[in-house]
């Protein structure tokens, strides 16, 4: 009922919120159609450019302010993130116009009032406003070269003079038009209705490109390093794990309490998710503060591929040098990296190289515990196939007071795009699966698949869950594959060990896979003593059942076929996920 009730509240507060803001110009009551500007800001609202003022009103004859003109220019750049810098102090850090105002300050579109204030409430003047234009236009690499003859207009003289060359380019383009025939009033306040109008003049101008080449440095990674997905965390748990730490210990909890305190060190609460990979941090320097800087990565040398890789939003940390964030690298991968700007300058290429770590954490924004069931050795010594099957924790929230962590709607974009993620393998109880959002996000196709764990698989129900489970695990058709229960540990964990077992994998590295959940929210999981062992009370049950069939891979096949898995299906999965 809880949940019903704010599923209402939210839904009335969005209906209400789509009633109230107009989505055209004709939709203000101070909007007439006959209005000289109404086409106008129809048009700017329209394309996102630009707000009405609250309930029904645009406020046509008001006076921009510092701040709506670099948040218009600012939402026309689709609004690119920056990193807050409290360098004015009436630029609060969570106002509606911070990050335009930081974005439009270090992109040369406009300065400060003083050294210490931006002045957002002040009214911008018509002077003012073609000086941020060509300012703006600048930034874009195009050409302001051209010049207009202002003698017909009787107040010319009255232009300031760092305006004169801004108003003489913005009259000869178009966008500023005379107030009379004979008369700019380059001092006059510039109304809304006016700048929509030079909005739209804007987006009809054919300005000249100038393609100045850039010239960059690529800092890190340095060309052949090697470098770990992994983050400190798990590294230590990998080391700590195969040294045998962990193998059955007198107390079973002494040897996880290291990892809260370890978390309290390096992990600051909100900073990383400890399931997380590393984040790798590439810098480079341009010469030119070009409009767009992107990084591209690809295993092509060529980069006739792209990887599929997140990359985050290119940040300046001082002038001149770049950074941009990256992670979900395959493990024991060369990749190739160069910077690229959208006016053609290209960096030259440095190549790196992930390590062949033990295993592949994987980063969705607002997800926990998920991870590549590839990139392992198998104990033939062949290499597992990357980027194939994932396994994790619930994408999606059903209780509105639950701890697990779910993935955001970027979060979500990532898992369909960036892993390019097909199908959705829901192993939630069955009292669950109502609330479920049904979520074929993306396109994504999705199942459900209520869970059992390791022990009730070998009989009955179990057997049967198992069967229509690894039909669509076992699928090649449909990978890239994500499977998951709630917390990705124990259901999940039968699930992956059944496929991992399948693939030959040395069943420490299994149980490793298993144990690493400790580093997520549901914290402690051991192979030895969680459920009084029930996996190793699950395979010795099994050699039982088969006792002519030397290894847990021949008999969990041959217990899959005796279900009513096909053989050839089986050997389908293995010939597609072992590489030779």
């Amino acid at each position: 009922m809880k949940m019903k009730l704010r599923f209402a509240a939210v839904l009335l507060a969005a209906v209400m919120l789509i009633l109230a803001v107009p989505a055209f110009a004709s939709d203000f009551s101070d909007v007439k159609d006959s209005r000289w500007s109404a086409a106008d800001i129809a048009y700017a609202v329209e394309k996102g450019y630009m707000n009405g003022t609250g309930g029904d009103k645009f406020s046509p004859t008001d006076s921009m302010t510092r701040a709506m003109v670099v948040t218009v220019l600012w939402r026309r750049e689709n609004s690119p993130k920056v990193k807050y810098s409290p360098e004015f102090t009436d630029v609060p850090e969570k106002s509606y116009y911070t990050s335009a105002v930081i974005w439009a300050k270090n992109s040369g579109i406009v300065n400060g009032t003083s050294k210490t204030t931006f002045s957002p409430s002040a009214s911008v003047t018509r002077e003012q406003l073609a000086a941020m234009l060509m300012r703006y236009t600048d930034f874009l690499h195009y050409s302001t070269r051209e010049r207009a003859n202002l003698d017909a207009f009787t107040d010319s003289g009255k232009i300031s003079s760092y305006a004169k060359d801004a108003i003489s380019w913005a009259v000869k383009t178009g966008l500023v038009t005379g107030t009379t025939d004979t008369t700019l009033s380059p001092g006059s306040k510039a109304s809304r209705e006016q700048f929509a109008a030079i909005l739209r003049r804007y987006d009809g101008v054919k300005f000249e490109h100038i393609n100045r080449k850039a010239n960059f440095n690529l800092l890190y990674p340095g060309d052949g390093e090697e470098i770990s997905v992994l983050n400190p965390l798990q590294s230590t748990f990998v080391r700590r794990f195969y040294m045998g730490d962990f193998d059955d210990p007198e107390d079973p909890e002494s040897v996880y309490r290291w990892i809260a305190d370890y978390e309290t060190d390096v992990f600051q609460s909100g900073v990383h998710n400890p399931t997380y990979p590393a984040m790798i941090n590439f810098r480079w320097t341009c010469d030119d503060p070009v409009r767009i800087q992107k990084v591209e990565i690809s295993e092509k040398a060529d980069f006739s591929t792209k990887a599929d890789v997140t990359i985050g939003n290119v940040f300046s940390l001082t002038e001149g040098v770049y950074s941009c964030n990256a992670t979900n690298f395959h493990v024991g991968t060369t990749y190739y990296w160069r910077v690229r700007t959208d006016f053609r300058s290209v960096s030259g290429v440095q190549s790196f190289t992930t390590a062949h770590d033990r295993y592949r954490p994987i980063y969705l924004e607002g997800g926990t515990n998920i991870r590549d069931l590839g990139g392992w050795v198998n104990a033939d010594g062949k290499q597992i196939r990357q980027g194939a099957i994932f396994r994790g924790a619930e994408p999606e929230c059903y209780d509105f007071d639950d701890p697990n962590q779910f993935l955001t709607d970027e979060g979500r974009r990532q898992m369909a795009q960036d892993l390019g993620i097909k199908t959705r393998l829901d192993l939630q109880v069955e009292s669950l699966e109502g609330l479920h959002m049904q979520g074929e996000w993306y396109g994504i196709e999705y199942f459900v698949r209520p869970g059992k764990q390791w022990e009730e698989t070998l009989s009955g129900e179990g057997a049967e869950w198992l069967k229509e489970t690894m039909e669509v695990a076992l699928d090649t058709s449909k990978y890239p594959l994500y499977f998951h229960c709630y917390a990705g540990a124990d259901r999940t964990g039968t699930i992956a060990g059944y496929l991992e077992i399948l693939l030959g994998m040395d069943m420490k590295d299994v149980m490793f896979d298993y144990d690493v959940t400790t580093l997520s929210v549901v914290y402690k999981r051991s192979w030895y003593n969680d459920r009084d062992g029930v996996r190793t009370v699950f395979l010795e049950q099994l050699a039982q059942m088969y006792p002519d069939l030397a290894t847990p891979q021949e008999q969990i096949e041959e217990y899959l076929v005796s279900i009513g898995i096909a053989r050839e299906k089986i050997e389908a999965f293995r010939d597609y996920m072992i590489l030779d």
